[in-house]
Order: structure tokens, then sequence, then C-alpha cells
């Protein structure tokens, strides 16, 4: 088993909007070549917020007392336990702000709240307001056709969902404004699997083995979603900018997303936050 990515769509739709001269695209143009133009106050989490969800826990150690449950599901858990607030928030802040440069963008953090408040146009907030890492046991099935014959093997993967609650807006001195935007992605235990003809037993037989997932790796994976939630937060910029440019029906229904190395659009499907009302 390997993580799930998220597919790039419709190449057709891309060709389209790349070489169409319409005012979407050339404002889409304008926005991507004058990044740097854009300043960005990025404030980091104060801590993680972490939940066990394997309950069954409970039973099995006889807990009633419900103003323990946290801190014991806490104490037990197969990887929480052990995840460092500061290295996982450190690690999860620097690939944001990493990734915001690569777009262009001049990026501030806490200790440059000054030189970001001189700054009278094209200021943005950035508050990666919460962090929860939640640990659960997830339920995948690996599954193989052999001849006209479909063979499953479900396996209980060990699992830490990284959900993200991010403010952000515009910000000039008179009306500073935020909205809240979640995200969550998930990693979990790797499964290395085939299903395999045994001669002797004349029998599908299917082998496996487990690469557990690790406190450094999920270090690592903290680090990755900081850059990939960096380009969702240009993503909402060039789209809410796009929105405003263009009224009287101009405007596409798609989501664009800018890839900052190859310099091309592309529509985005799932990838992307989800406003909070």
């Amino acid at each position: 088993m390997k993580p799930v990515f998220k597919p790039f769509l419709s190449i057709i739709v891309l060709i389209f909007f790349l070489t169409s001269c319409s005012p979407e695209r050339k404002l889409a143009v304008y926005y991507a070549k004058n990044a740097t133009s854009i300043n960005a106050l990025v404030l980091s989490p104060a801590f993680l917020f972490k939940v066990n969800q394997k309950t069954y826990l409970l039973d099995s150690l006889g807990i009633t007392d419900s103003t323990l449950f946290d801190s014991v599901m806490l104490a037990n858990s197969d990887i929480l336990q052990y995840v460092n607030d500061s290295l996982f928030i450190a690690n999860y802040v620097y690939g944001f702000k990493k990734e915001l440069t690569v777009f262009g963008i001049q990026v501030y953090g806490e200790d440059q709240m000054g030189s970001f408040l001189e700054n009278d146009s094209n200021a943005v907030m950035v508050n990666l307001a919460q962090v929860e890492l939640e640990e659960v046991l997830y339920p995948w099935e690996d599954e193989a056709q052999i001849y006209d014959t479909k063979y499953t093997y479900s396996h209980l993967l060990n699992a830490i969902y990284i959900n993200s609650w991010i403010e952000i807006g515009k910000y000039d001195q008179a009306n500073s404004q935020q909205q809240i935007y979640f995200v969550s992605d998930l990693t979990t235990d790797m499964v290395d699997g085939e299903f395999n003809f045994d001669i002797f037993s004349q029998k599908i037989q299917y082998m496996y083995n487990y690469d557990s997932l690790t406190v450094r790796q999920l270090y690592d994976y903290a680090y990755v979603l900081g850059r990939t939630y960096a380009g969702y937060t240009f993503d909402l910029m060039l789209n809410t900018y796009l929105d405003k440019k263009l009224l009287n029906g101009s405007r596409s229904d798609k989501y664009w997303r800018y890839d900052p190395i190859k310099h091309v659009f592309f529509p985005a499907e799932k990838d992307k936050f989800i406003l909070m009302e």
C-alpha cells in the first residue's frame, strides 16, 4: 500500500486554459508573475491537539472515570504519546514558509511583526491557528483479480489524521478580516502485499510485510503538508483575485491551482481548503 496521491485533472482542460487568450488566463498569469509584491505574515500554532480515537482501549483497561479518558488514551497511544509538539510544528511551519517563497512571496514570522506592519498594501495574514493529530485504526483492503476471481485481504492500519484550521485574510491598518479554512490529510502504516498461487496447496495465498508508521515519518510528513498547504494558500489568493476581477459571467467555474516550478495552471478537485461557515 502506498499513500494516496491526488491526480492531476484533464490535460485537455489544462491545454485549453494555457492556450486561451481569455481575460481569466491573462489575469491568472499576471497575478502569478506579480506574487513578489505579496507580503505574508505567518503565525504558528502554540501547541498540538492530540486525540487517540482507539476507544476500545478504555474497555480493555477497565477505565470508567470519564475525567481520565483523554490522558489514559494518550498514554496508551501507539504514536501520539511520542510526538514532540515543537518538532512537529517547526517542520510544519518551516515547510509552509519555504513553499510560499517559491511563489515569490515575501514571508514574515512572528518575530518580524514590526517589519510586516510597515507594509501598507498587498499584505496577507496567515494564522496556522490549530493543528490536531488524531490517531485511529484505518481499515484498508488489498485486492487482486486472478483469472475470473477477485481476492481480497483486509488490514487494520495505524493511522494519523492531521487536521488543520487556518485563518487567512488581507491585512490593512483600517480593516483586517480573516476567514477560517479547514484541511485534513492522512498518513498510515505501509503494507507491501501480494497474492500468489501455491502449487502445493493449489490455493491462493496472501503474503505481506508491514512498515509501521514512525514518529520520524510523521515529522517528515508535517514538512510535506506545510509545503502543500502553502500551495493551497496561494491558490486561494489567486482564485479570490479572479473572483473579484471577473464579473458578469466572464469567470469560469474552475478553481485554479498554480505550479510555480513549471509555471502552469490546472484545475483542482479536492486538493484545496474547505471554507468554514
